[in-house]
């Protein structure tokens, strides 16, 4: 039986998750949702589906609802969702603070619905192949870069970008962060940070370097773990992955792998309708969004001081 999704936001992201939406099987999608009429009706009428300026329609026909509108809207829409016993995918971030994401993840438990975000590195198969390696991170290096593309401009770097990284880190780091040291960012187009740097230590002593820029002219999405012994250089924008590994004294192994690449936004959504139906578990759920809100949270606040 088809699953109604829904999309609500139909700008840069809201485009390409209704082009995924509507290549997977037993999805239907009833109408997107912008308040933008032009923008919601162009990409109605591009792809022959129902439009609606108001969500509250949309959700009335839909089993589910992709959530791809500004972060200041988030929670309102979700929470009207959840009420309605509606499944959610957020685009990350999931909210704008860290009080809204708790609320959803405690609404979404009590009316049993699925709450999954955005995060879609966790899909890469180049870092899901390095986490088969990685046991003991002591020293993590993430760089995130790229050309200026006018989208979410809404939020600041950090929120746009350097959240994939702080969620990927949180996966293999299993402590809890003692603080956050060394935040340095800078608005170059936009009113809020463009580029940002950010070291985030941990109580087990692993320290993580986190390195961000939307107005680069260069493409980059690289992060490296340095173990006791070994190295793990992950190219998450080219889907590969190599291993150093010290054999003997001054002796060192190299291996490569190619991971390839995969479709991450059409397999989250995939999860989506997977975990609707009850044949999944999102992969980034609420509690994963919110954990990674925190930490974006903590990093505004050294950069503002």
């Amino acid at each position: 039986m088809p699953v109604d999704i829904s999309l609500v936001g139909a700008g840069y992201m809201g485009s390409i998750h209704l082009e995924k939406l509507l290549t997977l099987e037993d999805v239907h999608v009833p109408g997107i949702v912008d308040i933008d009429r032009c923008t919601g009706k162009n990409l109605s009428e591009r792809h022959n589906v129902m439009f609606f300026d108001n969500y509250r329609e949309a959700v009335a026909l839909s089993d589910g609802i992709v959530i791809a509108s500004p972060t200041e809207t988030h929670y309102e829409i979700a929470r009207y969702c959840i009420e309605k016993g509606v499944h959610v995918f957020i685009e990350k971030p999931m909210a704008r603070d860290v009080k809204e994401a708790a609320q959803l993840i405690d609404m979404a438990r009590d009316k049993g619905v699925v709450l999954q975000i955005g995060h879609l590195e966790r899909f890469n198969p180049a870092f899901k192949k390095a986490v088969e390696f990685i046991e003991n991170p002591i020293i993590v290096e993430a760089k995130r870069t790229g050309p200026y593309t006018g989208r979410s401009t809404d939020i600041d770097v950090v929120s746009d970008l350097m959240i994939h990284d702080i969620d990927l880190l949180l996966c293999i780091v299993k402590a809890k962060v003692r603080t956050v040291s060394k935040s340095y960012g800078i608005s170059f187009i936009n009113d809020k940070e463009d580029v940002a740097t950010a070291t985030i230590e941990f109580e087990n002593n692993c320290i993580a370097t986190l390195h961000v820029n939307r107005v680069s002219t260069k493409k980059e999405r690289s992060f490296t773990v340095f173990e006791r012994g070994r190295a793990v250089y992950i190219d998450l924008l080219n889907g590969r992955l190599s291993v150093n590994t010290k054999k003997q004294e001054r002796e060192i192994e190299t291996l490569d792998y190619e991971a390839g690449k995969i479709d991450s936004v059409r397999e989250e959504l995939k999860e989506f309708v997977d975990s609707i139906q009850g044949r999944a578990r999102p992969t980034v759920d609420g509690t994963a969004g919110l954990m990674a809100l925190e930490i974006v949270n903590l990093i505004r606040t050294s950069l503002e001081r």
